[in-house]
């Protein structure tokens, strides 16, 4: 193909097609939008990347929202095209589908953070071709599993779209085969996992019945504002809403803090220090089942703020968005030098890409819908998470079939 220079100085295709241009400007826009957020990303930069006039974007999407739909449409069909793969085989399924969350990183996180940026009519139709999708995983994994009841299927399949989706927010890179063959062996232990059976002895999960203790000012601000977040949105939450909510004029709320992003960076250092001190009994060296109760926990107790995290850490002020990845980043290492300790024979990218895996299945299942709240969630946790975490990534999945 003719290749001309753009005036950036960057190569571009030349007289690319209708169709073809607007699948370039799509995934440029995918691109845009994972790494800067919907709200930072105008069309002029989208333009510009591809090589073309801003005015020459609306040729092919009428405004900005319909550039985010066809953001994720381009993502989705890289999905759709994943599942048309003619086998019957779950693990052949799941390793095609673990291939496209590779190709298309962005769609977690563009689906997660970004959909709601669209309007009414391109949002129902975006959430309806997901939930197509959704529904014919759900009949695939029910195939496999009719032992699991209906409650239990939907925690089954949050499970493995959330190690799918661990990909998008991992940061990993390696070797596309090796990271294929991990993520899908992961996806398969979580689509296996034998859920315990409730025992109507014990009592329900602790986490999902927080102990009412007294909270200071300052901790009912914070409170009130992370479940305003989730529900709104950072953007759409201002000071005098958080202060309105719990009775508290406008400027008596700066006693407390600053600004909106204070009490966004001062939620997320909270959550990141108390997941560095989840060890049992104070240690240094905390045990892979500590790592693991503690996270859970942490998690049930904090599902707002991990639903904020997913979708509002890029709002974070820059510096305080590197600190506090940071320290996130440790907790990780933590729990990969934890597994690795338990099981030796993994490198020390097999044993990141369980970790992520792993961990993502908490971030998804207490935020989204009404799973976090199942009695015995956190026995159910604790299943799920060692069956990824002990996931045998050293046996090809794809030459078995169910």
């Amino acid at each position: 193909m003719a290749r001309t220079t753009t005036r950036n100085g960057r190569a571009g295709a030349a007289r690319l097609g209708a169709e073809q241009r607007r699948r370039q400007l799509a995934q440029t826009a995918a691109r845009r939008f994972y790494r800067y957020g919907y709200q930072a990303v105008a069309l002029a930069d989208v333009a510009a990347e591809v090589g073309v006039t801003a005015p020459a974007v609306y040729r092919h999407f009428r405004n900005k929202n319909a550039l985010l739909a066809g953001a994720i449409d381009s993502a989705l069909d890289v999905v759709d095209a994943a599942f048309t793969t003619d086998t019957d085989s779950l693990d052949d399924l799941l390793f095609e589908l673990a291939g496209a969350a590779l190709d298309r990183r962005d769609l977690w996180v563009l689906l997660q953070r970004e959909m709601r940026h669209l309007g009414g009519e391109e949002r129902a139709r975006i959430e309806a071709r997901f939930g197509e999708f959704v529904s014919r995983f759900s009949a695939r994994l029910r195939h496999g599993r009719s032992d699991a009841d209906r409650g239990q299927l939907r925690l089954l399949i949050t499970a493995v779209l959330a190690t799918m989706a661990s990909a998008s927010v991992s940061g990993m890179r390696l070797p596309r085969a090796e990271h294929q063959r991990v993520l899908a062996t992961a996806a398969a232990a979580a689509a296996r996992t034998e859920l315990p059976a409730p025992d109507p002895r014990t009592a329900p999960s602790a986490g999902t019945r927080r102990p009412h203790v007294p909270l200071s000012r300052a901790e009912e601000l914070l409170e009130t504002a992370i479940t305003l977040f989730h529900e709104r949105g950072y953007a759409g939450v201002s000071l005098d809403d958080i202060g309105a909510a719990i009775g508290l004029s406008g400027p008596s709320i700066y006693h407390h803090f600053a600004t909106k992003s204070e009490i966004l960076v001062t939620a997320f250092t909270q959550a990141a220090h108390r997941l560095a001190t989840q060890r049992k009994d104070g240690r240094e060296d905390s045990s892979l089942d500590d790592l693991v109760r503690g996270y859970i926990h942490v998690g049930v107790q904090q599902r707002h703020l991990f639903g904020v995290y997913v979708t509002e850490a890029i709002n974070l002020p820059q510096e305080a968005g590197r600190r506090i990845s940071a320290e996130l980043a440790v907790n990780v290492e933590e729990w990969a030098a934890a597994l690795r300790l338990r099981r030796p024979e993994l490198s020390a990218t097999e044993s990141h890409v369980l970790v992520y895996a792993a961990r993502g299945i908490v971030n998804d299942v207490v935020r989204v819908g009404h799973l976090h709240a199942r009695p015995h969630v956190e026995a159910e946790f604790e299943t799920l998470l060692h069956a990824v975490l002990n996931a045998d990534v050293t046996h090809d999945t794809t030459a078995t079939s169910q």
